[in-house]
């Protein structure tokens, strides 16, 4: 079983992504929630999630500065950047977020990025799925 934490500073909003996420993988057990950057942190060093769901902007630290700090990790969990502005998206991809998904949340856009997390559950770390940045600097497709 998949184990996730979700990070949002919008109580409402990270509820909402729970119940969204318990639909569209019911297996996927939610460890705990919180409303900053450091309590992501927190959670994921004491849950060791095997996906983390970030608001990108939190108090304290950003989710991009979250993922950098846990990306050298040999536990790092997979993430998914959950957020209302899409000008982070590159920033957030080197990252190496797994992806990034607009607010509000579409069911189907949701379900491609569970597809996505379960291929890359058999991977050992968020490093063996990456997107290439500099394509989508240039506006073109990553390569295969």
């Amino acid at each position: 079983m998949s184990t996730a934490i979700i990070c949002d500073d919008e109580p409402r909003l990270a509820e909402a992504l729970k119940a969204q996420l318990l639909v569209a993988w019911p297996e996927l057990h939610v460890l705990a929630m919180g409303h900053s950057g450091g309590e992501a942190l927190d959670l994921i060093a004491q849950h060791s999630p095997d996906i983390a769901f970030l608001d990108i902007r939190m108090p304290g630290l950003s989710g991009i500065e979250v993922a950098r700090h846990v990306a050298g990790s040999p536990a790092a969990p997979h993430v998914v950047f959950v957020t209302a502005y899409d000008e982070h998206a590159i920033e957030a991809f080197e990252a190496r977020a797994i992806d990034y998904l607009l607010k509000p949340i579409k069911t189907s856009r949701l379900q491609e990025t569970v597809s996505r997390l379960r291929q890359a559950a058999a991977s050992p770390t968020p490093q063996a799925v990456q997107i290439d940045a500099e394509a989508l600097r240039a506006g073109t497709d990553a390569p295969d």
